[in-house]
Order: C-alpha cells, then structure tokens, then sequence
C-alpha cells in the first residue's frame, strides 16, 4: 500500500473501507471487576460485570465519536488516554489484540470521511471473527449496534448486515469496538454493499494532503537490516528519504513535521534518542550499549507547535549469544552456567519464579528473592491464567524445602497455604480464568495435584475438600494417560517450540520427585517420555535449533533461532542451540537442576556432520477436518527442510507453522499468509505465527511446494527470508537464491515475487499477492553441485508448467515434481504419500503409529523406548 493510499482511497462496493484513524488500541486491566469467563471469552455463559462494563465505554464512545475527532487529537476512555493515529497497512480485516492472564478491556474506535458516489440507504456488512461489541455511527449517529443484532455465524466468522442512510458530500463514519476477555482483541471488516466510496483520514486542521503525504513517505522509508541485535551491531535503521524534516542553512530543524526516535526499553523508559534531519542511518547506540531485553524503537511525529501528529513503533530485541563448553563430559558444567544464567537474567513478569528456583538449585540460599516467590504465590491463589506454569516452580522448591529448610518459615507457610487452595481441575468449586483444556494444560495441572498430594496427603486442601491422597492418586490416572498417549501417538501439539518446553518442566518434576518404590513404575513411563522428547531435539535439529513444522508456535519462536523455546535446553544436553537472555526459564531451569541425563549418543546424532536422513513422522489425535500430522524432516549437514504434508487447505488456523528451511548461521526460510501486519499472541494468527488461509503443503526430500488459495480475509502469501544471515542473496525474475555456509536454497514464486518495500521487513521478506499461487523450495548443497553458482543456473534452467491446475516442477535432483492444490503429488513419476506416516521413520529410528515401541540405532547401539509399562 502506497503512502498516498494510507490517507485516501477509492473504494469499490463490497471491498473492505479504510483508512482510519483510531483511538486505542486499548487493554484495560478489568479483573478486579470481571471473574471467571465472560460472555465474550466463552459464550453461551454471560456475565453481568462484563456487559455493564462494555455499556460504560459505549457511553463514553457515543461522546467520542460525536466529536469529529482529528489525526493527533487527544482523546480518553475509562479513564485511559490516548492519541488518534492513523491505521496503516494492507489488511482485509483490521484487528488489534493483546492475550493477557486475567481478564481485560480490548477496545478500539475508529474514524474515517466518507463520501458516497450514491447517497440514500445504503447495504452495509459487518464480518468480525472473534465475540465482541460492534457499534457503527454516521455523521455521529449510532446505525447499528450488535447488542441489537442476532446476525449469522459461518465457519467461525461472525456476520452482520444492516442499512444505514449516507448523506450527499462528505460526512463522519464511526466505529467502536469492545470485548471484555483474556484476548482482549477486537476487529472488523466493514464494507459498504452497494455504492463505491471515497474515504480519508480526517487529518490536522490546516494540513494539507501534500504535507501529510510527505510524513508517510518519510514513514514508509524506514529500513532495518535486522531487529534482533548482537553486541557487535548498530542498533537503529536506515531512512531512505526525509521529505518532512528539513534543516535549515544554520543547521535548524525546518517549519515541518519532525522525527524524534526514541529507545525505549520494556519497563518504558526512555533510553537514547535521536532526531534525523536528513536520510541515512539512524543509529541511537551499539548492541552492548544494552542489556539483553526487548526494546521499543518510538518514532514520532510532531508539529511545530510540539503537537503530536502521527507515530509508529517497532518492536527490537538485544541478545548476547553464549558458547557452549562442547563434549558430553561437559554436561554438568553446562548445568551449572544455565542455572547462573537464569540467576541473573530471566524473562520478565510471571516467570521471574525461575530466578529465584535456578538460585536455590545452585546453592545460593541467601540469594533467593522471597518477594519473587511471595508475588508468584499471590498470582497463583488469584487463578489468572497460566498460574499451573509457575506453580512447578513453587511446588520443586517445596520438594527442595522437605529435605532441608533454607527459605523463611513465613514463606514456607505461604507456600503451603498456596497449593492448598489451588484448584487443579476442572471438577472443583470456584471461578477461574485459567485455561486448562489443552494439552500442554492439562499435564500442568495434573503434575501440581499430584506433587501437592504427595506433599499433604493427610491434610484437607480447603478448595477441594479432599486430602492430598485423593488428589494424587487421581492425578495418577491422568497423568499415566497422558504420558501413553504422547508414547504412542505423539504431541497434538507436535513439535511445538513453544509448548514443548513447557512441558518438559512439569514432566522433569515427575522425574525427579516420583522417587519411592511404589513409584517405579512411573518413573520409568515418565523417563521413556523425556527420551523420545531428547531424541527429537537430537535428531530433527540443524545446529541445535529445530526449524520444524511446529504444532503450535509463535512468531518469535519462529523469526529468531536464539529464541527458540527449545534451545536452551539442547544448549545444554548437547552444546548446541543458543542461551540468550529474554527466553523463560521454565524448562532449562528444571533440566539444569534436574538428574535427568539422555543417552550419551544422542548428543552424537546431534552433532552428526556428515549423514542424509530423511524422516517421516505421524502425530497427534487431532480434532477437525483431520485425524494426524504427517509431516517430513529432511536433515543434511549443510541444511535441514520440513513440511507438514497436505494438512488442512484452505482452513483458518491460528498457530500452526507449515513448513521452514533452516541453514549455518541462523539463517531461516518461512511462510505465511498473514491476517494482520500485527503482532503478538492476542492476535492469533499474526503477521507470521498461522495462517489467514492454509496451504496445500508437499515435500519430497529436498523439494518442498506450498499452494495458497486466499480467502476473503488474506491478501498476500510471504516468505521470511532475512539478507543479513546469508553469505549470498540475489532475486532473479521468479526465483530467489540465497546461501549460507555450504547449504543453499532457490526460492520460486509460480507468480511473482517482490521484496516488501515498507514495513518494519522491508527488504527481509518476498511477498506475492496473487489469490492462487505455487510457492517452490529448493536446497542444496557445495558437496552436490559445488558452486553456488552452478546450483543457481540448473534451477533457473528448470523449466515450470502449468498442465489441467497441476504445478510442473522439473527440479534438476528430484526429477519432475508434481504439486498443486488439486494435484496428485509425484516425484519423478512417482506418487509421493502423504499421509498413514508411521510415528517415526528414518535411519536412526523406527515407532510404529500407536505401537508405544521406539527403537532408536546410532553407531552400532540400539536403545529401545517402551510406552506401555
């Protein structure tokens, strides 16, 4: 989208209206009113708080909107102030969101000019895809509110239509949005049915379109090489033109509209700024100017009068990589530099807990933060959401305090009082707004009640009414369940980066604390379980960081090997991976305080340097359209491909991650179809965590296909593909070719492809905006092909064809290779299978879906893993 297209547009009847100016994003802290799950989190259960507090900030919207507010004007609602800024981006469906632990206020309002081509009533439809309170107002008037609509829901989208009267000339629409819930996020798509219409932003009074447009091309020349900072770069971004900002013969800032760039770091303080007046590079300090966080990097712009006119912001993270003391024989030294790692630096908030568990595991009694336990103590008997994550943390300092006291006999008494009074399951009395239905879930609570039962079994915990023995016993059942169903049939949540290790630590309590003879049993379940976990982060990882299709995951996970929610923990057992500041310690905590070793080959197969496997894997008893995910892991020593295999076309999936090249340095290849240009987790599929619309995905070896067709909500299909990481990047009509090391991969787009030219990925991402479109992955290596060079030219070469909607590749190593979203797959004349994949197939390994028998061979040792003890 153009600069210009940012303030006015033209827009056709049926298609989505923008721009706007909004007020908010909004996320207001309403647990202290707001219990339990809300009408807007989980219908059909209303709740009375929750509706009266949507009627106040409609109240106050009714006021707002009635103003004819302007870009930079101030604005406030319950309370929260807040400045009207212009909404930027290509979106189909505008949604703003942020996922929080108790229950919030998301709210959003929205202004744009409106004229019509035809006046009179008009059609409107209202699409939105998540619960929420829509009010739409014309020249100020309210003309719809969906308090007062049924409307229709089809495959999850929520749809209202309704008729409204446009004046003749130009006149206000309004929109406000309001959902009360833990994703406090709110969005719509709003289009006018039967009339074109011209719609811009309401800008300053006195400002011209010309001297406007001038800021959003200055605002859209921003360019970053990389927003995730080692010590050794520059932090800041290079301006490709300044048309706002002048200076003046004596070294003044001219009469327009002025950029101030601010650092900000994650406590909101101001750090370094800086104020361009020419292009060029913006640098505000050095990645060792700065600890290891997450930054905001502010960009402002303001009139002479010092009145705000416009902002954007861009989210930056510092990390200081570490290198791992290598050998197997090293692994108890490798312990103990995670433990004083997350000693020292843990991520922020909720899972500060951690800090305080990695101080005690070391022995540093004294050290430990009582006020950090004392905080998580009190988030725990508050119920939000993701209590069951801290809550191991408190109960393995408890096991810990059983054998000898070293923390205060206040804290310990507060601790009891704690687990206690918990509710571990969805039997028990009492409102919550913990979500305990999924599976990384449900393994938390179950562990926390049998470890609290173990600990009081005589005693009465005062929100059950029952005594410890029945809660553990009763987590028995499910925990020995859950741990078969993982052994047989795999994670619903395969390989998830993000998920994975939060299981690992509840699992490793169970290892670590089912220590008595009648627990032996258990153990050896519990311990099976750890080694298929360890085994996968051996053998389906390229230097460490598992750039796999995930079941679940999230776009930092994803964009940023170093924070991989894995890789702190193969950095430990292995030497591999990455251990930065900014990741949870949840699971690298747990395994560096735990007695839990693998195997001592696996750390072999994860170092291995000269070996081909390719792996096929089945996993997971899914709900929906399919039953498994097939998917393929393609291993070389110069690279490592995986695709998830014909899952789900077409479907809207929140985070799910299809498929990635993973090569030397880092450097990561990914796609998606995006629902938003934001992100973050309450925006559930972001800009690159899920997927707007599914593609048909096909691997065969080191070829990989992903078909789109996009739906009403998508605009683009892109590909994360970062310059900075590669020794070598070009783009050449429909290919892009890039090398890393000895590995290298050829990107083809069956429709084009171009560098996005605005953005915070400008230049670090390949976008395509064609509803149907073949995406095409090829890698290879110096030892097939030799040069680069040589490589590029035969997949320049190869010719791609286009027979009855089947996609045509004749890939130079595989033969001709058949994919589309219709097609039967093949591979030199062959079918490729897609589904019916054992649990786990390759050189190394063998488990048959659901047979509970994982038989591993490395270097002439066979280790066999049993699931049905």
């Amino acid at each position: 989208m153009s600069a210009a297209e940012n303030l006015v547009q033209n827009i056709p009847a049926g298609s989505v209206i923008k721009p706007w100016i909004m007020l908010g994003a909004y996320n207001i802290d309403v647990s202290q009113r707001v219990v339990g799950l809300t009408y807007f989190e989980q219908p059909p259960f209303p709740t009375q708080v929750g509706y009266s507090m949507i009627d106040e900030a409609v109240e106050e919207a009714h006021r707002l909107l009635a103003g004819s507010p302007k870009e930079g004007d101030q604005g406030q609602l319950l309370g929260e102030p807040g400045t009207w800024n212009l909404v930027r981006g290509p979106e189909q469906y505008l949604s703003w969101g942020t996922y929080n632990i108790s229950n919030h206020l998301g709210g959003a309002l929205l202004t744009t000019l409106l004229t019509p081509e035809k006046s009179g009533t008009r059609r409107w439809r209202i699409l939105t895809r998540i619960y929420q309170r829509v009010l739409v107002a014309i020249g100020g008037k309210v003309v719809f509110d969906s308090a007062n609509s049924k409307g229709k829901v089809t495959q999850g989208v929520n749809e209202y239509t309704f008729e409204a009267e446009l004046a003749p000339g130009e006149q206000q629409l309004g929109v406000a949005l309001f959902r009360v819930a833990r994703m406090a996020q709110v969005g719509i798509r709003l289009e006018c049915l039967d009339s074109p219409i011209r719609a811009r932003a309401p800008l300053p009074a006195g400002m011209s379109l010309e001297t406007r447009q001038a800021v959003e091309e200055e605002l859209e020349s921003i360019r970053f090489d990389r927003d995730l900072y080692y010590p050794e770069h520059d932090v800041g971004f290079r301006l490709e033109k300044s048309t706002a900002v002048s200076a003046s013969p004596q070294g003044e800032l001219g009469k327009g509209p002025r950029l101030t760039v601010a650092l900000v770091d994650s406590l909101g303080k101001q750090l370094y700024q800086a104020q361009p007046v020419k292009a060029g590079a913006v640098v505000l300090c050095q990645g060792r100017d700065l600890p290891d966080d997450t930054y905001t990097l502010k960009c402002a712009w303001r009139l002479a009068n010092d009145q705000p006119l416009t902002e954007t912001s861009f989210t930056v993270r510092k990390v200081s990589p570490k290198a791992a003391p290598q050998g197997d024989d090293r692994l108890d030294e490798r312990r103990k530099l995670v433990l004083e790692h997350y000693a020292e630096s843990v991520e922020p908030g909720i899972h500060d807990i951690w800090s305080a568990v990695a101080r005690y595991a070391l022995g540093q009694y004294d050290q430990v933060d009582e006020g950090a336990i004392r905080d998580t103590c009190l988030f725990i008997a508050a119920r939000k959401d993701c209590a069951d994550f801290v809550i191991q943390g408190i109960l393995r300092l408890m096991f810990w305090e059983r054998a000898g006291q070293h923390l205060s006999p206040e804290i310990n008494a507060l601790m009891k009082d704690t687990v206690l009074g918990f509710k571990y399951w969805v039997d028990e009395p009492g409102d919550t707004v913990m979500y305990m239905g999924s599976e990384n879930h449900r393994l938390l609570f179950h562990v926390a009640e049998w470890m609290a039962g173990l600990l009081f079994p005589t005693e009465e915990f005062t929100n059950s009414r029952q005594n410890g023995l029945y809660h553990s016993q009763k987590a028995y059942v499910y925990i020995t369940e859950w741990l078969r169903q993982r052994g047989r049939f795999g994670y619903d949540e395969w390989h998830s980066n993000s998920y994975l290790p939060v299981c690992i630590a509840p699992i490793l309590n169970l290892y670590d604390f089912a220590v008595h003879e009648g627990q032996y049993k258990l153990r050896q379940m519990v311990q099976a379980v750890l080694d298929q976990i360890f085994f996968y982060l051996a053998a389906d990882t390229y230097h460490g960081f598992w750039g796999v299709t995930h079941g679940r995951s999230y776009g930092i996970y994803i964009k940023y090997a170093d924070f991989d929610g894995t890789a702190a923990c193969v950095w430990l057992l292995y030497g591999t991976g990455a251990l930065t500041g900014g990741t949870n310690g949840m699971a690298p905590v747990s395994l560096g305080s735990s007695t839990y070793r693998p195997p001592r080959f696996f750390t072999d197969i994860a170092h291995d340097d000269q070996a081909v496997v390719e792996t096929r894997e089945r996993q997971g008893i899914l709900r929906g359209s399919v039953r498994h995910a097939n998917f393929v892991v393609y291993r070389t020593p110069d690279y490592l491909l995986s695709g998830l295999q014909d899952h789900r076309k077409g479907e809207y999936e929140s985070s799910t991650h299809i498929a990635q090249v993973t090569l030397a340095n880092k450097a990561q290849i990914f796609w998606s179809c995006p629902h938003t240009t934001g992100e973050g987790s309450g925006l559930r599929p972001d800009y690159w965590s899920g997927h707007t619309t599914l593609p048909r995905v096909i691997q065969h070896k080191n070829v990989l296909a992903l078909t789109w067709r996009l739906s009403l909500f998508a605009w683009m299909s892109h590909c994360w593909l970062e310059p900075a990481r590669f020794d070598e990047v070009r783009v050449e009509g429909n290919w892009a070719f890039a090398r890393s090391g000895k590995g290298y991969v050829g990107i083809f787009s069956q429709n084009g492809l171009q560098w996005a030219g605005s953005g915070q990925y400008a230049g670090r991402e390949l976008q395509c905006t064609a509803r149907e479109n073949t995406w095409i992955a090829e890698c290879g290596r110096e030892a097939d092909w030799g040069s680069f060079a040589a490589f590029t030219a035969a997949l320049q070469a190869a010719e791609v064809e286009v027979i009855d909607g089947a996609v045509h590749y004749h890939s130079p190593s595989i033969g001709e290779f058949v994919t589309g979203w219709d097609a039967r797959p093949s591979a030199d004349g062959q079918p490729i299978q897609l589904h019916g994949y054992p649990l786990y197939d390759s050189p190394w390994a063998h488990a048959d879906f659901g047979s509970g028998e994982l038989a591993i061979h490395y270097g002439g040792e066979t280790y066999e893993i049993w699931f049905n003890q």
